[in-house]
């Protein structure tokens, strides 16, 4: 089994496409800043990607990589072959139909999700114009998930993880070229975005057809397989839903508050997302098809070895990102954003959601994890239940939260809702005997967290005793001091890791080549 080694081709990839896209995000700091336009973008990015949890990464991979991956261990590339021609036709007819439904009914829309932009009519139409430009992106970007799902079963991961990197060059490239082209930079980026799913699509088709799975449209049928696909898509559309209306309701929170707030929390999660995105996402993407197959086959010890490994790998990762994140989050805003339209107090507002945010970074990396177990055994009902919960428990806190800490509150009562949520699958997981904590896990917990918390003394009192020499720099002098603290952080964590044997290098080297044989649990 090499786990780890997919895991860290799709994180590598991932950390490129996050790279390109944070220089994406320093383009709409310096030309929109924390204004109407830029809070508009937000929104015009958030509604086909509520649509993309739904047709793309969320309900669809769910239920189409585990039916894909599993015809294709058990009835050969012809079965599975058919079963996605006839996926595919079914999704294209879908998404042309949304994208007309939507478009048509735009204007009428958005003032409902989005109310307190009412009061500030300029965010209300920047938002609806970027909209109607960003909107077909979810017809591209489903597509790619398909195709993406696809070569994912296939253990060919590097063209899936690499598209994202490959669409963020291209909304870079229309940025610079078109930015004094409209009467707002937003127009595009809006254009940007679309773009971005037409080059992602072509990027993962082409790599298809060389594998042998030149997909064509055929006739629906009602197989087994699709009635499978279909019972299970629909709890998991619910559950996807469910999460994707919980961050409408953030925006319908957020939009009362002042002008900037929408655009500190996007900010703010977008450093947020770079660990989340590469662990996380990267860690289910290579887990969700492999479980698949180890499920299916009764292989349930490899199964059980394989979520502890992709567990203990995750938080190895995520543990040390939120730590860092929490000590550094001022000197990594100014040094990412504070340029341009971005000012130094847009720099202190978002660094304190961004603190809020990391809160929870463990945990959105967790639910990953615990959801591909789920998902590789069909059941996509119970993480729906869980979301559920953790959704109120969003809302109330951000509700309570925002009356004193405006964005900050919201951000924090997220953060919680997702350690509920997390808990609660761990909870089912265990009850049902699908959770099996071996020794080297129960030992690794306390070392890792002893590690994260030496890494955090050092850099706060590195800063500390930098004082306001810190403050004083400015530039390309102060991207070198805080690249080099980043660096110092991570040198001191992986060498306090190595000496507490919380994971030595040799174990990770094994990890990667497939050498580490199932622990007893």
């Amino acid at each position: 089994m090499k786990l780890v080694k997919s895991i860290a081709t799709v994180g590598g990839y991932t950390i490129g496409s996050r790279a390109v896209g944070f220089l994406r995000e320093i383009l709409t700091a310096s030309f929109l800043g924390a204004g109407p336009a830029a809070d508009a973008l937000v929104v015009a990015i958030k509604l086909p990607s509520f649509f993309r949890r739904l047709f793309a990464e969320g309900a669809f991979n769910a239920a189409f990589v585990p039916i894909f991956a599993g015809i294709l261990a058990t009835d050969g590339e012809a079965s599975a072959r058919s079963f996605a021609e006839k996926i595919l036709t079914l999704l294209t007819s879908a998404l042309l139909l949304l994208v007309i439904v939507v478009e048509l009914f735009l204007p009428t829309v958005l003032p409902v999700l989005v109310p307190g932009f009412a009061q500030t009519p300029e965010r209300l139409q920047y938002t609806i114009e970027f909209t109607r430009i960003t909107f077909p992106f979810i017809f591209f970007i489903s597509l790619t998930a398909l195709y993406s799902g696809v070569l994912n079963s296939l253990d060919k991961f590097a063209a899936a993880a690499s598209s994202p990197m490959a669409g963020n060059l291209a909304i870079i490239a229309i940025v610079l070229s078109m930015h004094d082209a409209f009467h707002s930079p937003g127009d595009a980026f809006a254009l940007g975005i679309t773009a971005c799913g037409i080059l992602q699509l072509l990027w993962v088709i082409i790599p298809t057809w060389k594998s042998g799975m030149r997909l064509t449209f055929r006739k629906p049928a009602l197989t087994p397989s699709v009635r499978k696909f279909f019972c299970v898509v629909g709890p998991a559309a619910m559950g996807s839903g469910v999460v994707q209306i919980n961050l409408f309701i953030g925006a319908f929170i957020a939009s009362w508050l002042p002008t900037g707030a929408i655009s500190y929390m996007n900010y703010a999660d977008r450093l947020n997302q770079l660990p989340l995105s590469v662990v996380g996402v990267a860690v289910s993407t290579a887990l969700l098809p492999l479980l698949s197959r180890q499920i299916r086959q009764g292989n349930k010890e490899g199964a059980t070895f394989s979520q502890n490994t992709a567990l203990e790998f995750s938080l190895f990762l995520a543990l040390p990102a939120m730590t860092g994140l929490i000590c550094m989050a001022p000197a990594l805003i100014r040094m990412t954003f504070e340029r341009g339209a971005f000012s130094p107090e847009d720099t202190a507002a978002t660094a304190m959601t961004l603190q809020a945010f990391a809160i929870g970074l463990p945990a959105y990396v967790m639910i990953k994890v615990f959801s591909s177990s789920f998902f590789a055994r069909q059941d996509t009902v119970t993480p729906i239940k869980t979301a559920a919960v953790g959704i109120v428990v969003d809302i109330v806190l951000s509700i309570i939260l925002m009356q004193y800490f405006a964005q900050v509150g919201i951000a924090f009562a997220t953060a919680a809702a997702a350690w509920v949520n997390v808990t609660l699958l761990a909870a089912i997981l265990w009850k049902k005997g699908h959770l099996q904590i071996n020794t080297a896990l129960k030992q690794f917990f306390p070392r890792i967290t002893a590690c994260c918390a030496v890494m955090a003394l050092a850099l706060m009192e590195i800063q500390w005793q930098m004082g306001e020499a810190m403050l004083n720099f400015a530039g390309f002098s102060h991207t070198v001091v805080t690249l080099t603290l980043v660096s110092l952080g991570v040198g001191i964590f992986v060498v306090a890791a190595h000496l507490t044997s919380a994971m030595r290098f040799d174990h990770i080297r094994n990890l990667y080549k497939g050498q580490a044989m199932p622990a007893t649990t």
